[in-house]
């Protein structure tokens, strides 16, 4: 039988195929009441909780719809699920709860969550500044105890500690179980894989066992499972509409927890995926025989680089934060104390053992996560470059780690031997990314392991020594486990700016030397203890998925031949490429897509209706009995322009309301270049309809909710048609040496082909690791040499992503894999002139299974030969080029590809 989420999954395809988007379409509401807009992922996984909702409107679905409900979104460390929650709870609120219970197993996790969803002024606030309902604003509050009738959304906040004991031992003005089994309650359950003792153990608990305040180790070993499954979600037995929501990063391995989540699993997004999305930093473990001060000093280099690197490109409000981790609590203080009088007395002789770092840092050449050798380099050559010295670190250390710049995660009046924090402390901690937050350090034992959202953390200094206790030849230790944990939180991406690279995801995988990459790299020091520990870390690394199986990756540079660079011809052989541009005519083919469209909205008039109730007291259920409603028919239609003027304007207001929405009138200008606001009724949407359905007049209600569909319809359309950038028609040279500089990407070793290299003189650079679809093509250019070679010399170059162009209809960009250069042997009479013709052909190899997933590409490389081909020089000052896109070359079709080629040429 197929789990739950293997039948949501085929639905949602099989809906998508049949255009039924309604079964899985996120509500209006719930997505114009977020302050962000869903990551992919993130749809997904609402997109997955719209199916399982709509499960009773799909005929012949199959029974998995557990009642009550409960579902575990499994997603991992830092891929949003906060803010999926977010999406839920509006769901849930429209449906009519308005209670909802979030509980989790720490309390930094639940002041952080009372942040992401009660704060509206915090940065981190998921929802609109006001949660609007048509013209209503729902209040969205905090409560220790839930009121009978709120008027919005109420939240208790808890840990499941605390609330296990407050449903147990009863006191005055607390929530008592009784309170909460008489309410329909939406519970979100974060760090859910917390509640699984029970059935890991394969065991049923008596509850009578377990009398006042109890360890936490003993209630989560005894009751928490059983409390919230048995007791809250499913009242004890009584039929309710209760709704359970668990989240968590990790599934436990364990046979019995998985085979309780087989029918409750809606989604699935692990590290593994969330890494191959380029949404988290890599991982560099730096592991150096410094002692303890110049392991720091060495922590505070790449904190003073990455800083003045985001200097450099104009990375606003870039404030690097490192995290110092020591052995126990009373080190944690020393470690912290000895940090700051190094910082008072830190001067540029302290960093004058970066001059003899050479045998210092361990590095092994074929593991491709320990750069600590290649970034100090990096770091030391840029302050050559910029003319700076070891006196700027220093200054820049004395400035920016002062007292109020560092933290310990141990509040001076705990008298625990665990870590406890104050709540400035936790304030601190939940938002450092803000750029009036000063902290730029932190000290810590292992407070931090879990539900810390943080996305500027660079640098975690591992400051004692010795192999972690706890752990034997089998068995990882504990310690090496929340070392894992840690680095976990440190792997979130900062998101910047960067040409027309994606803001949240990694720019530079094949640039490792570019100055922007060290804003990509989380980096780990450790000491090199010639034990077992790194491995360990490593292997546990990789078992989690922050690293690769694949350990044979390796560092390959790409660079032009020498024959190449010692060729003046061919270094100054120019490459065309044309640039991304603003759109001159954006705003016109808004305004004339959005008039030819013609919509019509459809309008169900709301007609008048009787319900008769029956009130059962011992059930204490409501039971509908009849409802009596009049059947509809049809009124006239009526145009927008004939709308009346107020009531469209009172829909652009509400539309206008959230945050960067399209209706303000400064974004309707930019799109559509609207002068006065009115055009957009009575020009731009003049003729869109509305069709009325009812058998009376439409009211004035009725007509403010129509114009609500028509703008939303409307910002759909837009979001199709919307092309703000184009690619210039213009092509422009620049030339092959000043284009292909070295290029160093880590790859496969068992993609590299040398032979291939040497084999071919031809094939311009020194280094060659493909696909086999490139090789094949690499052989049909060998195959067909004689032919080519009659008429020209010839010349092929792989694009290391180096050289891009950009699609003439909307500016996206490409990177065509192979760039083929022909010179004519023979002198031709070309404007008057004998020149050599040359040719700048653009190949893209493409598998037989992707083919069609980049049709626009082939379309574009093949509009690039109808501009620019056989007759058709480039550019009058350089008539004797021709720039040429040839059809995908799939290996097998190997004949229409070579035969396109000579058609060409």
């Amino acid at each position: 039988m197929k789990t739950l989420l293997e039948t949501i999954e085929n639905s949602k395809q099989a809906f998508k195929a049949i255009k039924q988007n309604t079964l899985f379409a996120i509500p209006e509401f719930v997505s114009q009441n977020l302050k962000y807009p869903l990551f992919e992922w993130q749809q997904s996984a609402v997109e997955n909780f719209m199916v399982f909702a709509n499960m009773d409107d799909v005929p012949n679905f199959p029974e998995l719809k557990n009642q009550p409900t409960h579902l575990l979104f499994q997603m991992a460390t830092g891929a949003g699920k906060t803010l999926v929650m977010a999406a839920l709870m509006l769901y849930y609120y429209q449906k009519g709860y308005r209670h909802f219970l979030f509980f989790v197993n720490q309390n930094n996790i639940v002041d952080k969550t009372e942040s992401n969803f009660v704060e509206s002024m915090h940065s981190k606030y998921l929802f609109q500044p006001k949660i609007m309902q048509g013209e209503t604003v729902i209040p969205i509050k905090k409560v220790e105890a839930f009121s009978p009738n709120p008027q919005g959304i109420e939240i208790k906040f808890t840990t499941i500690q605390k609330l296990y004991n407050d449903v147990r031992i009863e006191k005055e003005n607390q929530t008592t179980l009784n309170d909460l089994q008489k309410l329909n309650l939406v519970m979100l359950a974060d760090e859910a894989h917390h509640l699984n003792s029970q059935t890991k153990k394969g065991q049923q608990v008596n509850l009578t066992e377990i009398t006042g305040k109890t360890k936490e180790s003993e209630i989560e070993a005894k009751g928490w499972e059983y409390m919230v499954i048995n007791q809250l979600l499913h009242k004890n037995g009584k039929d309710n509409q209760n709704i359970l929501l668990e989240f968590t990063a990790t599934i436990p391995e364990n046979a019995e927890v998985q085979a309780k989540y087989a029918d409750k699993i809606i989604t699935q997004f692990d590290l593994k995926a969330f890494i191959l999305k380029k949404h988290t930093k890599e991982i560099n473990l730096i592991s150096s025989t410094l002692n303890k001060k110049e392991r720091i000093l060495h922590a505070l280099l790449f904190a003073w680089y990455r800083h003045q690197v985001a200097l450099k490109y104009d990375i606003a409000n870039f404030k690097p934060v490192m995290l110092f981790r020591s052995k126990d609590i009373a080190s944690s203080w020393q470690d912290y104390a000895f940090f700051i009088q190094l910082v008072k007395d830190c001067s540029a002789q302290d960093f004058d053992f970066l001059n003899h770092l050479q045998d210092s840092l361990t590095q092994n050449n074929d593991d491709i996560y320990v750069q600590g050798k290649t970034r100090t380099e990096q770091a030391l050559q840029f302050m050559q470059r910029e003319n700076l010295s070891s006196w700027h670190i220093a200054e820049w250390v004395k400035n920016n780690y002062q007292d109020r710049n560092v933290i310990i995660t141990n509040s001076k009046t705990n008298t625990k031997k665990s870590e406890q924090t104050d709540a400035d402390t936790e304030r601190l901690l939940n938002n450092l990314e803000a750029a009036n937050n000063p902290v730029r350090a932190i000290f810590t034992v292992d407070r931090l392991t879990e539900g810390w959202d943080v996305l500027n953390l660079f640098d975690i200094v591992r400051l004692y020594e010795g192999q972690n206790s706890g752990g034997s030849t089998k068995k990882t230790p504990e310690t090496t486990i929340k070392e894992k944990q840690l680095i976990g939180r440190g792997v979130r991406y900062y998101p910047f700016n960067y040409g027309d690279k994606s803001k949240h995801q990694r720019k530079f995988d094949n640039e490792l030397n570019h100055e922007l990459r060290i804003l990509e790299e989380l980096f780990y020091y450790t000491f090199d203890e010639k034990s077992r520990y790194i491995s360990e870390l490593k292997a546990e690394l990789r078992k989690s998925g922050f690293l690769p199986e694949n350990e044979n990756k390796v560092l390959a540079t790409f660079a032009l031949k020498s024959a190449v660079k010692n060729s003046q011809a061919l270094q100054n052989w120019l490459i065309w490429g044309n640039r991304k541009v603003a759109n001159p005519n954006a705003k016109q083919h808004n305004v004339e897509s959005l008039q030819q469209a013609n919509e019509i909205i459809t309008y169900q008039i709301r007609s008048q209706q009787i319900t008769e109730t029956h009130l059962d007291w011992q059930t204490e259920q409501d039971q509908d009995l009849r409802i009596n409603e009049q059947m509809a028919s049809y009124v006239p239609s009526q145009f927008i322009a004939n709308m009346e003027k107020h009531i469209f304007d009172k829909a652009l207001h509400i539309k206008g309301k959230a945050v960067n929405s399209l209706f303000h009138f400064c974004n309707l200008q930019q799109k559509l270049g609207l002068i006065r606001r009115n055009q957009l009724q009575q020009d731009v949407l003049a003729n869109w309809k509305i069709l009325w359905q009812g058998n009376k007049a439409p009211q004035a209600d009725d007509k403010l909710q129509a114009c609500l569909k028509v703008l939303d319809r409307m910002e759909t359309l837009l979001a199709q048609t919307d092309t703000p950038f184009i690619g210039s028609q213009t092509f422009n040279p620049e030339s092959l040496g000043d284009i292909f500089t070295p290029k160093q990407k880590y790859v496969d070793k068992n993609a590299l082909n040398p032979q291939l290299v040497e084999q071919y003189d031809w094939f311009m650079l020194d280094n060659f690791a493909g696909t086999s679809s490139e090789q094949a093509l690499i052989e049909l250019i060998e195959q067909n040499m004689a032919n080519l070679t009659e008429q020209f010399d010839v010349h092929l170059l792989r694009n290391e992503e180096i050289y891009k162009i950009y699609d003439f209809k909307n500016g996206q960009g490409f990177q065509p894999d192979f760039l083929l250069l022909l010179k004519s042997k023979q002198k031709q009479q070309i404007d008057g002139r004998e020149q050599h013709l040359c040719y700048q052909i653009l190949i893209e190899p493409k598998g037989e299974h992707i083919k069609d997933n980049d049709q626009w590409k082939q379309d574009f490389l093949l509009e690039i030969t109808e501009k620019y081909g056989k007759a058709k020089p480039i550019n009058g000052d350089f008539a004797n080029y021709r720039v040429i896109g040839l059809p995908f070359f799939v290996e097998a079709e190997q004949e229409n590809f070579y035969q396109a080629l000579n058609e060409v040429i």
